[in-house]
């Protein structure tokens, strides 16, 4: 197995909360980076205080090294601007007007390191009318239309469980930086500023979703079925639910024969694409009859072996158990010596000669403040002498 990972000998600061940011520089560390965390003495990232907790916390900080550091204090300040010196990359995601009470906006940060890669993840961006309004993911999805896309038709706008505003700006941040990264190692930039407004990123993820409204001047249907396919959603089996998309005419006439149900393939209300989203109604009462027959299992083993599109809906607990899941090793358990283990999810990707992988721990609030600070050339004297000022934990 290959030990060679493509960010080994970049160093990124993060000064992040909750989801966006450090999911981010997650990311990167296990790409290889080496990724310093700061945190505030005392509470640390908001993560930590977030139910399940430490869980939470854990599953978006592993290959990090924590410093606390008071970034009120004038001498918290300095430190991270030390750090900050020797640093390829700095990633941050702190409420509106923050970063620069913590002396640490661009011209700033510039000012000890003209060459890096200075990130922030922002509600809006600095030119938007909303620039001062604080934003969290909910947020986020209400004012992009992912809200407005989620959930059933005559039903109200849903959160998706999934954090998608924070996600999306996350990936925008680790793609943006990297790209950075390469243009600078290429000797076309110096440094480079990089904002990533988190409704901008998650408007663009609408993609294919905004297609409905770009043909037809209206918002996209809210519903558990793909518009423009037929049959393309969910379905009900004698013990469960689950997802067919046969969604072609060649993929209907094969769903027909594994269901032994030629009379639909010959019924002319089904007889095309446009046929079936017309009839949509009378095409899913047939279709949940016939399924409501037979397991989820017999019915996902015969649609698999004539490769129709199908597949079970699972909780994020059965996701667990499924065996693609477990064969690729995606839960995996960090162990702690002093505590319970931290279970992660280990990064999807597979590279042929590269590796990105789970290293570090989550680390403790303030873990690596001393050795960190010890690498920047303090004394135990210097480091006693803040501590006991309480700019650092």
């Amino acid at each position: 197995m290959s030990t060679i990972r493509p960010l080994d000998g970049v160093t990124v600061v993060e000064l992040g909360q909750v989801v966006a940011g450090p999911f981010a520089t997650m990311t990167l560390g296990d790409l290889g980076a080496e990724v310093i965390k700061i945190e505030p003495p005392g509470r640390g990232d908001l993560a930590r205080s977030v139910e399940p907790a430490p869980e939470y916390f854990d599953t978006v900080n592993r290959n990090k090294r924590s410093v606390a550091l008071d970034l009120k204090s004038a001498s918290g300040q300095a430190v991270a601007l030390e750090l900050l010196a020797t640093a390829d990359a700095f990633v941050e995601n702190t409420k509106p007007g923050r970063i620069e009470t913590f002396g640490l906006d661009l011209d700033s940060v510039r000012a000890v390191n003209p060459e890096i890669v200075y990130c922030t993840i922002t509600g809006f961006g600095a030119d938007s009318p909303y620039e001062n309004v604080p934003a969290f993911d909910m947020i986020i999805q209400a004012m992009s239309g992912i809200m407005g896309l989620t959930g059933r038709e005559g039903e109200p706008p849903l959160w998706s469980g999934l954090p998608s505003g924070d996600l999306a700006a996350s990936m925008y941040a680790i793609q943006s930086v990297i790209a950075a990264l390469y243009a600078r190692e290429a000797g076309r930039i110096d440094g480079e500023y990089v904002e990533v407004p988190m409704l901008d990123a998650a408007v663009s993820w609408l993609c294919a979703r905004a297609a409905y409204t770009f043909r037809h001047d209206e918002p996209r249907p809210r519903t558990e079925r793909h518009t423009g396919m037929a049959p393309f959603g969910p379905f009900e089996c004698a013990d469960g639910r689950m997802v067919l998309a046969a969604g072609t005419d060649s993929l209907w006439r094969v769903l027909c024969e594994v269901i032994e149900r030629r009379d639909l393939a010959a019924d002319g209300r089904f007889e095309s694409i446009p046929d079936r989203l017309e009839n949509r109604p009378a095409l899913i009462d047939e279709l949940d009859a016939t399924f409501a027959e037979e397991t989820r299992e017999h019915w996902l083993e015969r649609l698999h072996a004539r490769q129709v599109p199908a597949a079970p809906i699972y909780d994020t607990k059965e996701v667990w158990e499924d065996e693609h899941v477990l064969r690729r090793g995606l839960r995996t358990a960090m162990s702690r010596p002093d505590g319970p283990d931290a279970t992660v999810i280990a990064s999807p990707v597979r590279f042929e000669r590269l590796t990105s992988d789970c290293r570090d721990l989550p680390p403790d609030l303030g873990g690596d403040t001393d050795a960190v600070l010890t690498e920047l050339g303090y004394d135990a004297e210097a480091i006693d002498r803040l501590r006991s000022e309480g700019s650092i934990e």
